[in-house]
């Protein structure tokens, strides 16, 4: 089986996404908008200045939007509206750090780029989102696993022993939670899933953070996965694990 079907299902699958960009650069904000529009798998159904309200955004029927923000620019806010809309959010950027790339990542982001990165691999990291995975830049995954000299072994959080204890610290609904997002489902999706509201899935979120000791969502699925590994139990394999976008 190809690589492209692991990643993006069956080649005769006649589904195509529809994606919105948003881009305060109008430059830029060109180029994505052509280059996306290019692939046969994806239709741009519009481009915005990400500056505008939230209102004025045709987002009907979008599937993923394509948010492109500034280095100092707090897009949590934009991202978590956008979540609780169904709308999965590939961020692109620059000047990434680790805190910045953990709130993204807990503001339910499903996928985030170095905006130097060539612009045709934006369309594979959108069919990929789409897919369920969560996608990363090889810097920002480098930068994700990048620990202090002082520390050479994985920091206690990502470490294997001890994690059957931790998620034994879980409730059955915090556990319910985890399980679905490592389905690759969105906090939204989840939501409907559970028949509680997006906010209940977060909260539900937050105090699984704590009790794990993870700085994300994302780490917080894989602690949850290795601790049901650990327990013979069989999990999704989302995020699968993050796919890295060349």
């Amino acid at each position: 089986m190809s690589l492209e079907r692991d990643l993006f299902g069956s080649e005769g699958d006649d589904d195509r996404t529809r994606v919105l960009v948003a881009d305060h650069d109008p430059i830029s904000r060109h180029v994505l908008t052509r280059v996306i529009g290019t692939s046969p798998h994806l239709d741009v159904v519009g481009s915005v200045n990400n500056q505008q309200p939230l209102r004025q955004w045709p987002l009907d029927g979008v599937d993923v939007a394509v948010l492109a923000t500034a280095p100092h620019e707090d897009a949590t806010g934009l991202i978590r509206q956008l979540d609780l809309r169904r709308v999965r959010v590939l961020v692109v950027g620059t000047g990434w750090t680790r805190r910045r790339l953990d709130a993204v990542f807990a503001a339910g982001a499903t996928g985030c780029l170095v905006k130097n990165i060539k612009v045709a691999k934006v369309a594979t990291a959108i069919r990929a989102v789409t897919s369920g995975h969560t996608v990363l830049s090889p810097e920002l995954r480098a930068l994700y696993a990048r620990r202090t000299p002082a520390a050479p072994v994985p920091a206690p959080a990502l470490a294997p022993a001890g994690t059957k204890d931790l998620a034994a610290t879980l409730t059955s609904r915090e556990q319910e939670v985890l399980r679905n997002l490592a389905a690759g489902m969105s906090t939204a999706e989840t939501a409907v899933r559970l028949r509680v509201s997006p906010a209940t899935v977060k909260s539900h979120v937050s105090h699984a953070l704590t009790k794990l000791g993870a700085r994300n969502r994302l780490e917080a699925v894989l602690l949850f996965q290795q601790s049901r590994s650990a327990e013979g139990e069989a999990v999704p394999a989302a995020p699968r694990p993050p796919a890295e976008v060349a």
